[in-house]
């Protein structure tokens, strides 16, 4: 069935769950009530009426529970739940790529860029340390080249790239480009790293010269 994933480009998880469980369920040539009375056999208590309310997307939210059954039914991984292009809505002001998200679920990636809005990427920046010991390492050398503390970099990188770090953004990019030799992936990795601090130098503080003297 043809889906315009162009339509809503941040849904929640009870979209994307249920846009995924219609195709799957019809794939199978099952109508909504046969659905609901195949997942009743694996332990799910749902009704026509579920189904129908998470295929439209009614539904924001599915506990952890009915979608392990779900996986479990369909004979399918938990990624298949998130097929699709755009991004996954994962709290009021959290969200991540479709994309990375499911690589996360099948082990492939070490964690999904989160995007942070509002409150809660504010909440991120004064969580961070201030001592410089951060696992951004990237964010650090770019600090020690320019004469800046950590914390100079990583704040406005996250504000500027939606929560994620220099070194998170610079990741990402270079995930982009898909599979490379080790020595394309260093090139590479080194051409991402010099844009990114083109692209972040405006929003950074200006270095007192004046304590060189």
């Amino acid at each position: 069935m043809a889906r315009d994933d162009a339509k809503l480009r941040v849904r929640t998880i009870g979209q994307v769950v249920g846009r995924n469980l219609a195709e799957l369920r019809e794939a199978r040539g099952q109508t909504q009530r046969e659905a609901a009375a195949f997942v009743r056999g694996f332990g799910l208590a749902w009704t026509p009426a579920n189904i129908a309310s998470i295929e439209s997307g009614r539904r924001e939210t599915i506990d952890i529970g009915a979608f392990s059954v779900l996986a479990l039914a369909y004979d399918v991984p938990p990624s298949r739940f998130f097929e699709g292009k755009g991004e996954v809505r994962l709290g009021a002001e959290v969200s991540a790529e479709l994309e990375y998200y499911r690589g996360w679920l099948d082990r492939q990636v070490p964690k999904p860029p989160l995007t942070m809005t509002g409150r809660t990427a504010r909440k991120v920046l004064d969580a961070m340390p201030d001592d410089g010991k951060i696992q951004f390492q990237a964010d650090a050398e770019l600090a020690d080249r320019l004469g800046l503390e950590p914390k100079d970099v990583y704040r406005p990188a996250m504000e500027l790239w939606g929560g994620r770090t220099l070194h998170e953004e610079r990741d990402r990019r270079l995930a982009e480009l898909g599979q490379m030799t080790p020595t394309q992936r260093r090139t590479r990795r080194g051409h991402i790293t010099r844009q990114l601090a083109k692209e972040l130098e405006p929003h950074l503080p200006k270095r007192d010269r004046s304590e060189e003297k």
